[in-house]
């Protein structure tokens, strides 16, 4: 069973963070193609679908992975019943708040966008469940290769028009032609049963009960992950929740590609482990502990270096973006040790501490955002929203205590780490910066930060490198009998 976790963490590291380059490059030629207004307006549709999404999410993918039952072809039928109706669903809601909407913000374009980018829900409810037995049986060599097709056609199409027209249409047009594709090789390329329209009664029971607590769950996580966006939409310029866009792109790789890990490497394995009796425990430590010391490079990387990063990467229109990425870093890391805690959480079946732990964030997000922006404006309500990562972790953290599989002690000692080295790159940024702006003044424009985002890179690295050699030395010495 290792041998096999570690290929399907091979294949996601390989598949997922390919996934996030191509979306991150993809990113940058759409930023110098498009204006900076269009990623603000389509960071407002894409926050709205997701939201609709996660309204109506009753954990169909977490219920087949999770249940005894995720191989009878009766309860995958009838969950895919499900998934078709919830698709029409979302679609038809999306076209009843487009016009609201668009009054709300004050942009007229909003009233078309909203209903075409909502056709997206309706295709994607016809995906083959085999997108979640081959992730229940942790072989995802062809689902990665599948992802990564139906994005590769949908980026080529957004900068093929891009290029041509100039205008947003081309993130809707090239989403909704990757996710077309997405459905065709789901029901094509995937091993698996072929679905057809079911109603199985006591499948649906069992899909409604582990489903509800995963619905509370998701519209929890959606309104504290992604309701920033709908808040700062109002109260900023367009141009400016388009850089916002652009650092929360950057700050939300790292945790982006951990939790595609946890989700479908640690997930599958942890559920597994419970079902068998199985060391639970000593297997959750085990798996979550090279993640993490990733995961801490990553966060005290974006804390140190955001700035320069930002000036390697993008224009002068998006250089606030650099504070951003640092301010959040920290939630980052916090959201790391949640996310290790929370997929155990689920795995044992108790998705509702994972409600509470984003209850806990969605109550620190009503006081810190509003007391950030009185008091600090738009920075402070960007520290606010970061911060209030802290409560989600904390209740994670007591669930996972009382369930015994907590890892605090890890928890303390690796973000003491990220402190510390976090600490180094700054101090790194602080030398570095201006150093090389003194020297290479004339030299090509980009030198600079990119000599500064190497600096920092490396003076961070050190530390973890360290610590990952004292890991792997530790592992086989307890493995030596």
């Amino acid at each position: 069973m290792e041998s096999k976790l570690f290929r399907g963490s091979v294949w996601v590291l390989a598949g997922y963070g390919g996934s996030q380059a191509l979306r991150l490059v993809g990113n940058l030629i759409l930023w110098r193609l498009l204006y900076a207004e269009a990623f603000g307006l389509m960071a407002i549709v894409n926050v709205l679908m997701q939201g609709l999404a996660m309204f109506s999410d009753v954990g169909i993918g977490p219920s087949i992975v999770q249940s005894a039952h995720g191989d009878d072809p009766d309860y995958l039928n009838t969950a895919w019943t499900i998934q078709v109706l919830r698709g029409f669903a979302l679609c038809i809601a999306g076209a009843l708040i487009a016009v609201p909407v668009a009054k709300f913000y004050g942009e007229p374009q909003l009233a078309s966008l909203v209903p075409v980018v909502a056709l997206g829900a309706a295709i994607s409810g016809f995906n083959s469940t085999r997108l979640f037995t081959v992730t229940r049986s942790i072989a995802l060599g062809r689902l990665t290769l599948m992802d990564l097709i139906a994005q590769v056609v949908g980026l080529v199409v957004m900068i093929i028009w891009a290029f041509l027209h100039r205008n947003l249409w081309a993130l809707v047009i090239g989403g909704l032609v990757s996710s077309v594709v997405r459905l065709v090789l789901s029901h094509t390329f995937l091993p698996g049963i072929r679905n057809r329209l079911q109603w199985d009664r006591a499948s649906a029971r069992t899909l409604a009960r582990f489903g509800r607590w995963i619905f509370f769950s998701t519209l929890l996580t959606f309104a504290v992950a992604q309701s920033d966006r709908l808040i700062f939409g109002k109260f900023v310029p367009m141009a400016m929740l388009g850089v916002y866009s652009i650092a929360t792109n950057w700050a939300g790789l790292p945790t982006s590609v951990l939790s595609r890990v946890f989700d479908s490497v640690i997930f599958p394995q942890l559920s597994r482990l419970h079902h068998s009796g199985s060391d639970f425990s000593g297997g959750f430590l085990k798996a979550r502990a090279p993640w993490l010391l990733l995961a801490g490079l990553a966060s005290a990387c974006l804390i140190g270096g955001g700035p320069a990063l930002i000036r390697l990467l993008y224009d002068d229109r998006a250089r606030e973006a650099g504070w951003i990425v640092q301010v959040m870093g920290v939630g980052v890391w916090l959201l790391a040790l949640e996310n290790a805690n929370g997929i155990a959480l689920l795995a044992l079946g108790k998705p509702k501490w994972v409600a509470a732990g984003s209850a806990a964030k969605l109550a620190g997000m009503a006081v810190l955002i509003p007391l950030g922006m009185t008091y600090f404006g738009f920075k402070g309500a960007v520290v606010g929203f970061s911060g209030s990562e802290l409560l989600r972790y904390i209740t994670s953290a007591t669930g996972a205590r009382r369930m015994r599989i907590s890892g605090f002690a890890q928890d303390v000692l690796l973000t003491g780490l990220v402190g510390l080295t976090a600490g180094i790159g700054l101090l790194a940024a602080r030398q570095l910066h201006p150093w090389v702006a003194t020297n290479l003044a004339l030299r090509p424009a980009k030198l600079a930060p990119l000599l500064e985002c190497t600096g920092i890179g490396l003076s961070v690295s050190v530390g973890w490198a360290c610590l990952y050699l004292y890991h792997r030395a530790r592992q086989q010495t307890q493995s030596t009998p």
